[in-house]
């Protein structure tokens, strides 16, 4: 439950409407994540989990303007910012030829994003994903963070997409 000096952090605007359990749950994990609750970032926040398409700032921005208009491109990537410092979503490098958008995910479960080659991220099933983590052995994880010189490692398994394939394979 939200303290009392918190509350007041987050406007429900609209004539002080009620909240709904999941606004409330929503303002609770940004509050207790030490984010200032400004009813952009709630929005966002609240739209970002609810997506799976791992969605680009600019592709957030599109779907949260559908709702506030005043929502500038700006306050998207500086929210994302906010939430990925704090834990509460993931960057995710885009490393597709011509695109340098990164996507986010707000999923924080152990899980294994597919990135194809044209940018798109899936998650892999979850059980998928943990047999697979489960497989690697623990020395070579710590072998491979050692080598790249960082303390946690991710790995990502990029494959190319459908179309992608069908073309390379008719040349």
């Amino acid at each position: 439950m939200v303290s009392t000096n918190h509350t007041s952090d987050c406007p429900t605007t609209e004539s002080e409407r009620p909240l709904s359990t999941r606004e409330h749950a929503v303002r609770s994990i940004l509050t207790k994540s030490g984010i200032r609750c400004t009813r952009p970032r709630l929005l966002i926040y609240e739209t970002l989990c609810d997506s799976k398409a791992h969605p680009t700032a600019e592709e957030l921005h599109q779907t949260v303007k559908q709702s506030a208009q005043g929502i500038s491109l700006a306050t998207i990537y500086n929210t994302l910012d906010l939430l990925v410092d704090h834990g509460l979503a993931r960057r995710i490098a885009n490393r597709c030829p011509g695109s340098g958008a990164s996507r986010y995910d707000a999923d924080q479960d152990q899980h294994i994003h597919l990135v194809l080659n044209d940018g798109t991220v899936l998650d892999a099933p979850k059980h998928l994903s943990k047999q697979l983590h489960d497989a690697i052995p623990q020395e070579l994880m710590d072998e491979l963070a050692k080598h790249a010189g960082v303390d946690a490692l991710k790995i990502e398994i990029v494959q190319d997409s459908p179309s992608s394939t069908e073309h390379a394979h008719s040349h």
